[in-house]
């Protein structure tokens, strides 16, 4: 049988949905690109905005229209919270997996019949997490590993927690098991993440943390490059940035969700933190590794924000020397507080208010990129750039650089090297080899 997936959203998706191609691939089916047609698609959803709901339910309809003899499968987010609207979408011939029943995915949409079947149960009655293992991911040098899934916090704009339940750490041997079968193929970085990696190990029997679990793969894998996807600022300590910053393969890379920089908003919105301490939290980042890289998550348009309350995040952006910024208007999710609260934003305002913020986050970038000319970097080269022909990689500290090959015709795939940034070119950084 010929197999796509198509995944919406975070990098958790992605992580799980490779594992899932992998499982179909060991049963003996073709994993093949969607456009292509397929006997059996995947579509694995988002509902963290309106808009990835909406994407989530256009694929779907697409697949049922274009390939009307095929099987399709809808799982992950968009299934666990709008199971009905996805219904809809398809006519009625779907088979929708819940994440509840994840795990069982595989099983599940080879035994479909190709009419409408739902497994869609209580998340919160989940207490383990699924157990997902991938391969090295094809023609990639770096991968995703999901080491935690679900979310405690119950921030109020946010339906993760009613897509995913409640927090679930991999065992340490686990993702030890996961990193070394990576190594073993050839992948020279990973990227641990999450939907909330600061609450890891505190379900395990063997209570554990993050840090503790980063201290012992990096410590395990020296020859592994590691990297965190995202944590919150109010979960980073003083005992974790020392560390990091001693840490050889740790990569000085920091994505931190601001939100806004509001009091109000803040308190509205069940953040655990000010805007004076996430300041405090950035500049005692900066002071250990002044090289790093610190995005930033940033929503603009929540119930309640007037232009007061979007100044001052603009003015806390304007204060602090991230290196990017990716920027989301806000939009009613269901089952959450916001959803209910008066003062709702108009949406030509949260365009504006977007917009001018996507534009301080490139200013940004370029000035992050600009402060690093002449500086020495270790880069992991990923693929060759089609526009130019130079070879291009990610630097330790999240900078996207073109290089030269150090030999005509030499082959720089999955290689790790030092180079030295030479100009800024096209939002791209260029470097010379060390």
């Amino acid at each position: 049988m010929r197999v796509a997936v198509y995944t919406l959203g975070c990098k958790v998706n992605q992580f799980e949905s490779q594992a899932v191609s992998g499982k179909f691939e060991e049963l003996g089916h073709e994993v093949v690109p969607w456009r292509g047609g397929a006997d059996l698609f995947v579509v694995n959803t988002c509902a963290v905005t309106a808009r990835a709901a909406s994407q989530s339910r256009q694929m779907v309809r697409r697949f049922r229209r274009d390939y009307p003899d095929a099987r399709v499968i809808a799982t992950g987010c968009h299934v666990q919270t709008g199971a009905g609207e996805l219904m809809k979408a398809a006519g009625g011939r779907l088979c929708l997996v819940g994440n509840d029943q994840k795990r069982s995915l595989v099983e599940l949409a080879l035994a479909s019949a190709g009419c409408l079947e739902m497994y869609v149960g209580d998340i919160f009655r989940v207490k383990e997490i699924a157990p997902f293992m991938i391969r090295a991911p094809f023609d990639r040098t770096r991968a995703f590993v999901r080491i935690q899934d679900g979310c405690d916090s119950f921030c109020s704009y946010c339906i993760v927690p009613y897509a995913r339940g409640r927090s679930r750490s991999m065992p340490p041997e686990m993702v030890h098991r996961q990193i070394a079968l990576l190594e073993l193929e050839g992948i020279r970085e990973v990227v641990i993440t999450g939907i909330h990696v600061g609450f890891y190990g505190q379900d395990l029997a063997d209570k554990s943390d993050l840090l503790a679990l980063l201290r012992s793969l990096c410590g395990a894998f020296p020859a592994m490059r590691f990297r965190l996807s995202s944590i919150d600022p109010s979960e980073i300590s003083d005992e974790m940035i020392e560390w990091a910053a001693s840490c050889p393969n740790f990569c000085p890379h920091w994505h931190l969700p601001l939100q806004s920089g509001s009091e109000k908003i803040l308190k509205a919105m069940n953040r655990k933190y000010t805007g004076a301490e996430f300041r405090g939290v950035v500049d005692r980042l900066l002071d250990a590794m002044p090289d790093a890289a610190i995005g930033m998550d940033v929503m603009t348009g929540f119930p309640g924000e007037g232009d007061d309350e979007f100044f001052a995040t603009l003015q806390l952006l304007q204060a602090v020397p991230l290196a990017y910024l990716h920027v989301f208007p806000y939009s009613p999710r269901p089952h959450t507080v916001a959803a209910a609260l008066d003062g709702h934003v108009a949406r030509k305002k949260k365009i504006e208010r977007s917009a001018l913020l996507r534009r301080l986050g490139a200013i940004r970038k370029q000035e992050f990129y600009e402060r690093n000319r002449g500086t020495v970097h270790q880069l992991l080269v990923e693929r060759r750039d089609k526009k130019t022909g130079l070879w291009q990689g990610m630097t330790e500290n999240y900078i996207s650089t073109l290089v030269e090959a150090r030999e005509p015709g030499e082959e720089m795939k999955n290689s790790m090297i030092r180079v030295r940034i030479k100009e800024v070119r096209d939002r791209l950084a260029v470097a010379e080899p060390v």
